[in-house]
């Protein structure tokens, strides 16, 4: 890969265009679209390059995919990696920055890669062009004051077009942005250019046939493959979505196995449609690629994946008749209706035509340097958390802040001073005099009152009065500026240990994370907002926030207008319990009952009894809510869904617009590792409110939408909110979404020997009223995609996710239980590491073990890393017989199938080992 690195000898000249956008996604169209767009940058004399995903740490996908390796193939330059924080660095390589096509301005878009596809790294003077970009849907669902911060960033851009006839009007409305509406860039690369690419593999499918290219099957999809095959006596051949993970549940769902082709690469995906005699699909740059290599082609319009593009490219190129909306709309005549390609192709030709003027002139245009109507201190990372502290604490309510001169804390003074509208400060020079002054205030008024010094002895002088607030329950807030972790102990002056000097007297102690981007300040907020809370929290008493300030003159020169304290810090975090009062809890009440879209998540429990079920149903019949659970929930009741297959199928913008609740509300304990409804909402949308509800009130911001701490026990919350919902009824409508979309995404069809066949089998089968204890790793990472009775109560070591101890916990559990069957599903690792937790123990013949053995970490596997992977080849046989196991084996499908009806049976007279051999 031909990577773009930074030294001085190699720092990039002007004819470098750094190209942003979803390239790197497995997505067969974008490959396409950002290729095109990479090589006709090219053919205009400039050197582009693809900028890296700056999640290229952490990106679920990986990065061994077929894009990328298609990218590398191809020659393609990729700048080096740099995550959010250093972004900036990519004003070193170029003078001109390219959003590409693709849904980059959507909801979830901006949330996840604002930084990047907004450009708010760019330095002033830089070109900023975006080229056909797409907004997905008709509409933005962000708070106004995202609204207005996305604004000033697209104002910026020097040229801005895009791909639908909607965004261009949304961009109006919205934002009061003109741009054009252009062609996709796919269309920049012609019949001849992809039949060529093509070539790079053989053909994947031999003989006349339909490609159907589909995305998300349907039955409806099917009956339409089905009647153009009949209608043309041609064989038709399936290809699925490219999107890593979704190929086993697509494959089940289309249930037509001889006519699915395998996953593909992009040379294969190009060469089924360069060989195809007619093409069925229902994605867009399917629909695309069918019109530029003028096949005959059903365009079957996929809502859920956003309708403007599909009404754009109708009109656009008048094939609207080549669309359907279900298969009730296709008939002989449509199927065989002649596409005018003569005629088509002129239209694609001064579209393209069109599309190429305007990327020539935006490129070629010369920047003139905007004046910079937004201080560049809001950039600054220390400058951005002190004014959040100001925010919330205005937010909360603190009025009176005691300020003692210093050198550290200058900018937090500042800060204050220049809101000095919205607090009243008092200025106490002594530390320790200020600390009590801000003592004798708050014990007067019964308010948190705030104290702001510098670092150093500073921070020590505060104390005694500290002290004794803790001891006589008076709410301070002690916050302390700090310098950089990094001179701690080195002998840099004013420097001493600070972030527990007040360990034993407050109730809450933190340090704002030094770090910058959206994870550092979403924590800031929430570490704020849980010291401010707190100083109330049942007893009164101080708090402790520091925070360190690497320049003290940031936001000097600054106008005290570019200080404003923020706007309303959504969401705001609230607690409320029984002792708040119960008029104060109606508001709850209220907020539910308004709401259409409740999603109520079912953390780790143990089976709920008929008085705790009797209290959920009631809830869940009056509020428009859906409830989710997994196996460790041990909860199956009305409007309850396990969506695992679902949530890890559909897109994010599918969940944004289809699935995303108004109301978040956790109950219980954690959900198995890697759920994919958490990575739903954190990559959704921003108005999302989550509501823990909390025994111990702590505040646990999980989803990173937390607005609610609901200070009680989950029966008395489900009891209350019930009893207190009046007469409303639970519409179904959400629910009614959910379970439409659950119901499509069935468990996964295993055909290869391996972990996930076991489970496959092995799970359904499992007795009524059994227990199962899942080991921790592949056991429960996979368990969800597949059924387990309603009656079989599971547990999992989920505290943690380590790896030790799961054996020993079943066994505990098994002492205890009594004569059901007890069944614990391991890996080999975890129990070798824990196989002393079989002998000398008592041994019930209800006792059944299923080892998994495939010769190492099988989760892990894909790092290819052997400490990682640990690699062994050990049996458990020898070991288990002499704990007084029957043991049992397998090493195929049929020793397993033979051995598994007698392993889950009540015939054993022993406890029993089963040790699966698989790959």
């Amino acid at each position: 890969m031909a990577d773009i690195k930074i030294n001085s000898s190699n720092v990039v000249s002007n004819p470098n265009v750094g190209v942003l956008g979803y390239w790197f996604a497995t997505n067969y169209g974008g490959v396409a679209s950002y290729y095109s767009l990479y090589k006709m940058i090219e053919k205009m004399g400039y050197k582009p390059f693809l900028v890296e995903n700056p999640y290229f740490d952490t990106d679920k996908e990986g990065v061994d995919v077929f894009s990328r390796i298609f990218f590398k193939s191809e020659g393609v330059r990729i700048a080096n990696h740099y995550n959010n924080a250093n972004l900036n660095q990519l004003n070193k390589l170029t003078d001109t920055f390219l959003l590409g096509s693709d849904q980059v301005l959507t909801t979830s878009s901006i949330r996840g890669f604002g930084k990047l596809f907004l450009m708010g790294f760019a330095e002033n003077g830089k070109k900023k062009i975006a080229y056909s970009s797409s907004c997905g849907g008709d509409n933005l669902d962000i708070d106004n004051n995202a609204l207005s911060q996305i604004k000033t960033q697209l104002k910026k851009f020097n040229n801005i077009s895009v791909r639908e006839y909607s965004a261009k009007k949304l961009l109006k409305d919205k934002f009061d942005i003109e741009t054009d509406v252009v062609v996709d860039p796919i269309f920049f690369s012609d019949a001849q250019d992809y039949v060529d690419l093509s070539k790079k593999v053989s053909k994947v499918v031999e003989g006349d046939y339909i490609l159907s290219y589909i995305l998300d099957p349907s039955e409806d999809k099917k009956k339409c493959i089905a009647e153009i095959s009949k209608q043309l006596s041609i064989d038709f051949k399936i290809a699925l979505d490219g999107r890593k993970f979704t190929y086993e549940n697509n494959y089940k769902k289309i249930n037509m196995p001889k006519n699915v082709l395998p996953e593909l690469d992009f040379y294969q995906w190009l060469n089924c449609f360069v060989n195809a005699s007619f093409i069925f699909t229902d994605s867009f740059h399917g629909a695309v690629m069918s019109l530029i290599l003028n096949k005959p082609c059903i365009i079957y319009i996929n809502r859920g994946r956003g309708y403007p593009r599909f009404e754009t490219l109708g009109k656009m190129f008048g094939v609207s008749s080549r669309m359907i909306n279900s298969s009730a709309e296709l008939n002989k005549n449509k199927i065989e209706e002649k596409i005018d390609y003569k005629e088509l192709n002129k239209k694609i030709d001064a579209e393209i035509s069109k599309g190429k003027n305007w990327l020539q002139n935006a490129l070629s245009e010369k920047v003139i340097p905007q004046i910079n109507d937004t201080p560049t201190v809001y950039n600054d990372p220390d400058f951005i958390k002190i004014r959040l502290l100001g925010t919330l604490l205005r937010d909360y309510g603190v009025k009176h802040v005691v300020l003692s001169p210093g050198g550290r804390d200058v900018p937090i003074i500042r800060m204050f001073e220049n809101n000095d509208d919205q607090f009243v400060l008092h200025r106490v020079t002594d530390e320790r005099s200020a600390a009590y002054y801000g003592m004798g205030i708050a014990s007067r008024l019964r308010q948190p009152v705030a104290c702001v010094c510098t670092s150093g002895t500073a921070a020590s002088n505060y104390l005694p009065a500290v002290t004794e607030a803790y001891y006589t329950n008076i709410p301070l807030i002690m916050i302390t500026a700090d310098r950089r972790d990094i001179f701690l102990n080195q002998g840099e002056d004013q420097t001493i240990p600070q972030k527990t000097i007040y360990h034993d007297v407050v109730k809450k102690e933190i340090t704002i994370p030094e770090g910058s981007g959206r994870l550092a300040e979403l924590q800031a907020r929430r570490d704020i907002s849980d010291c401010i809370l707190e100083t109330t929290h049942h007893v009164f008493g101080p708090v402790h926030i520091n925070l360190s300030i690497d320049n003290i003159g940031v936001g000097a020169k600054e106008p005290r207008e570019s200080w404003k304290l923020l706007p309303f810090i959504y969401p705001h975090i609230l607690r409320v319990d029984c002792g708040n009062g119960m008029g104060e809890m109606h508001k709850w009440v209220d907020s539910l009952k308004k709401s259409q879209r409740i999603l109520v998540v079912y953390g780790q429990n143990a089976p709920a009894s008929e008085q705790q079920l009797k209290h959920i149903e009631s809830f869940a019949s009056k509020y428009n809510c859906v409830i989710v659970a997994d196996p460790i929930s041990n909860f199956s009741g009305a409007y309850t869904l396990q969506p695992y297959n679902m949530l890890n199928a559909i897109s994010q913008n599918q969940f944004n617009e289809e699935l995303s609740p108004d109301i978040l509300i956790s109950v219980g304990g954690k959900r198995l590792m890697n759920d994919p409804l958490t990575y739903k909402i954190r990559g959704g949308y921003g108005n999302i409110r989550h509501w823990s509800v909390s025994p111990d009130g702590k505040v646990k911001d999980f989803y990173f939408r937390l607005s609610s701490v609901l200070e009680m026990s989950q029966d008395f919350f489900f009891e209350w909110f019930a009893k207190n919902a009046g007469d409303i009824l639970n519409n179904g409508v959400y629910y009614g979404k959910w379970k439409s979309l659950n119901d499509k995404y069935g468990s996964p069809t295993i055909s290869n020997f391996n972990a996930n066949y076991i489970q496959s089998k092995f799970l359904p089968a499992i007795p009524k009223n059994s227990f199962l204890h899942l080991g921790v790793g592949q056991s429960f990472f996979d368990c969800r995609r597949y059924h387990i009775d309603k009656s079989v109560d599971v547990y999992c070591n989920m505290g943690t996710n380590g790896i030790d101890g799961c054996t020993s916990t079943f066994m505990g559990q098994c002492s205890v239980i009594g004569n059901k069957l007890c069944f614990l599903l391991i890996g080999d690792l975890s129990f070798f590491y824990d196989m002393n937790a079989i002998w000398n123990k008592q041994l019930g013949k209800n006792v059944r073990i299923l080892l998994v053995n495939n010769n190492g970490s099988g989760l892990l596997r894909g790092h290819n890393l052997k400490a990682v992977t640990s690699v062994h080849n050990t049996s458990a046989e020898g070991w288990v017989r002499s704990t007084g196991f029957e043991y049992l084996s397998a090493r195929s499908k049929e020793e397993f199938e033979a051995n598994l009806s007698y392993f889950i049976s009540d015939k054993p007279q022993n406890p029993v080992f089963f040790e699966v051999f698989c790959d």
